[in-house]
């Protein structure tokens, strides 16, 4: 047994690829078929499918110019499939967390445990939680992060072999400004190769003020390739091209001491800690449910791994101390603060708070290489090597991989409720008129927003754009419209970065959703106020200006992209609801009655009481009075607050005494 690890420990790239690649898969790939687009995806992949790969140049100008080109290329490569995107997204996070391993096994080449544990906990840093999300954050962040490191790799290399040092260094400042010039993300990162040179030339015999000197004239060509970029971001950001966040750092309220203070300790705490303390959430309410059992595994068989490999593979060896006087703990967790308030620089320079939650968790990826060595390097102090640390360690990646995995699985259930969203849509909305605007409070969507949503809507229904103009939107009134002005005749004006939209409030349709229920289309007379009781002020306000009319009742139901939306769901209760309203709609009362019978027949009723009311209606105008009551009795009994909205059925569809009392009975406050 013996021989076998001493001849692992000799393929020690081999090995620390097979550990990575494992957790990795553990972590993000597991459910990778199941993924779908999110946020900025869509989008994205809307873009590519109707204008084509070039269209990402001018789709970047006003924002990161240097992004198009990377957009440009990958998605002539790839494609636009979302599985696909998934599995690219799986290989450059592999890639990048092997070019961790290269720069720190150069930087501490005596550090090689300690190199592991930070390349692990990088791996699975439970701070940012938006992996899946790969067309956008593959493209915007991980290729320039990937090239940055790559530059710190080559300046390392350089350092550690001399005779090439010119050359390399040539190649490492292309590898810089690729990195750094791309996006912003990374600007405070260029911080960490200075650390880093620190690290390697306090190897030698020399003094502090001759390390800092050889350390200083190494960066030099780096320091003038980054001074280079942040007059080139301050100055596009200042001019009339670009179109997106301002920078607020030199505000008043920004470097006054209480914020700075307060910004200090909330980066420290959420990045070094708290991000860390979540993953323990997995586990801390046992509920039984196939995502905790399959997450408890994960846990068990990714701990085991590591705690193995970092055990006994290393036979008891331990690092060296090559750092005088101070420890390497307290080293690296010198570096990894300055590398986390480097990489939190861009994102609170642009005023954006740092939240462990969607979408601003996206910050923390330039955060995350810095908090991983900080981490390390603090267990390093405290426990020094040995058993616990191994175990505390191992403990720490296991879990933060199941909980990576459990975060997975939201955007697994996201994608099958976006899908959903879409075929409930097209069961009720076959087509729409042009220039006809959704209007909705929110959606329970968790990944995608309204904006983004627009871009597979009319994917939907405008199959063919013949110019710059879109013909349908998607849009949020929480966010989009401000209620005290929001009126009949309100312009609705939209850049969709390359593209338009032109409509207004006269030409909308109010939609609705609960997460447990169908997709509603709310209107003046049959789906009012009455019938959403306790909605928001922004959805009520919004009702009257519905137009169902916009909706083409007699239209084919629209073609659905698979690889999009996923294969029509069996007909459940929804598909015979959305039919019904559909038919209603119409004046089809019948329709709506076998429609109804059909899904009874097939074991379905109503998901919520509310869907109940175009049967009554239905019933009583083609004199099944009997059945009306009864689903009118027992929408009472289920939720009394639809009592307005019965009372309105009942006028339309013709009163009588049996039902009054009914409903005098049963809606007694």
């Amino acid at each position: 047994m013996k021989n076998i690890f001493n001849k692992l420990r000799q393929k020690e790239l081999i090995i620390v690829s097979a550990i990575v690649f494992l957790i990795i898969l553990l972590a993000y790939g597991l459910l990778s078929p199941r993924m779908g687009f999110y946020w900025d995806d869509w989008p994205f992949a809307w873009f590519l499918k109707f204008f084509g790969p070039t269209e990402f140049i001018e789709s970047f100008r006003p924002f990161r110019p240097f992004l198009g080109p990377i957009f440009t290329v990958t998605t002539a490569l790839f494609g636009g499939d979302p599985f696909t995107w998934q599995l690219v997204g799986l290989t450059f996070r592999f890639l990048l967390s092997l070019e961790i391993w290269y720069v720190l096994r150069l930087v501490w080449p005596a550090q090689k445990w300690n190199t592991m544990w930070v390349v692990l906990l990088f791996t699975v840093y439970p701070g940012y939680q938006q992996q899946w999300v790969s067309l956008t954050h593959i493209n915007q962040e991980i290729i320039p992060l990937t090239w940055l490191i790559a530059s710190f790799g080559v300046t390392t290399y350089a350092i550690r072999n001399e005779h090439l040092r010119k050359r390399l260094t040539v190649l490492a400042l292309i590898l810089q400004a690729m990195g750094l010039f791309a996006t912003e993300y990374f600007f405070g990162l260029e911080i960490l190769r200075f650390a880093f040179l620190l690290a390697i030339f306090a190897e030698a015999s020399f003094t502090r003020k001759d390390v800092l000197k050889k350390a200083a004239f190494s960066w030099l060509p780096y320091f003038c390739v980054w001074i280079l970029n942040a007059a080139w971001i301050y100055t596009y950001h200042h001019s009339a091209a670009y179109s997106s966040y301002g920078i607020n750092i030199l505000s008043g309220a920004s470097l006054a001491p209480l914020a700075i203070g307060n910004e200090i300790l909330t980066t420290i705490s959420l990045s070094g800690f708290i991000s860390w303390l979540n993953t323990f959430s997995i586990i801390s309410t046992m509920d039984g449910s196939l995502t905790q059992i399959i997450s408890v595994v994960i846990l068990l068989i990714s701990t085991s791994v590591i705690f193995i490999f970092m055990r006994f593979l290393s036979n008891g060896t331990t690092d060296q101390r090559t750092i005088k006087k101070d420890s390497w703990g307290q080293w690296a967790m010198s570096i990894g603060l300055v590398a986390i308030f480097a990489g939190r620089l861009p994102s609170w320079a642009a005023g954006l708070p740092l939240k462990l939650e969607f979408d601003y968790d996206r910050f923390f990826i330039s955060i995350m290489f810095g908090a991983s060595i900080f981490i390390v390097g603090l267990a390093d102090f405290i426990l020094k090597d040995g058993k616990r640390k191994v175990f505390i360690l191992s403990l720490l990646i296991g879990m933060s991989t199941a909980y990576q995995f459990s975060i997975a699985n939201t955007y697994r259930r996201d994608t099958a409720n976006q899908q959903d969203f879409f075929w409930q849509l097209a069961w009720r909305i076959p087509a729409l008129e042009k220039n006809t605007a959704l209007l909705t409070y929110e959606l329970p969507i968790k990944y995608v927003s309204d904006i983004q949503l627009t871009a597979p809507l009319n994917w939907v229904y405008a199959p063919q754009i013949s110019d710059r103009s879109i013909p349908h939107v998607l849009l949020y009134l929480k966010t989009r419209f401000n209620p005290a002005t929001f009126q009949d005749g309100q312009p609705i004006d939209i850049k969709y970065r390359t593209v338009d939209f032109n409509g207004s409030t006269s030409n909308s349709i109010v939609i609705y959703k609960e997460a447990d229920g169908c997709l509603r289309v709310l209107d003046s007379i049959y789906a009012n106020a009455d019938t959403v009781p306790g909605a928001n002020y922004f959805l009520l306000n919004a009702i009257p200006l519905s137009n169902p009319d916009l909706i083409q009742t007699k239209a084919p139901q629209p073609v659905m992209d698979e690889s999009l939306f996923g294969a029509e769901p069996a007909h459940g209760w929804c598909y015979f609801y959305e039919k019904a309203e559909l038919a209603r709609q119409q004046n089809d009362w019948e329709q709506v009655v076998k429609l109804y019978d059909q899904a009874g027949k097939n074991g379905f009723s109503a998901s919520m009481p509310v869907e109940n009311l175009p049967f009554i209606e239905a019933f009583a105008l083609t004199g099944d009075t009997n059945t009306a009551i009864k689903l009118t009795e027992r929408t009472i009994k289920e939720q009394n607050t639809l009592c307005p909205a019965l009372y309105t059925v009942w006028n339309r569809a013709g009163s009588s005494d049996e039902v009054e009392i009914i409903l005098k009975n049963g809606c007694k406050p």
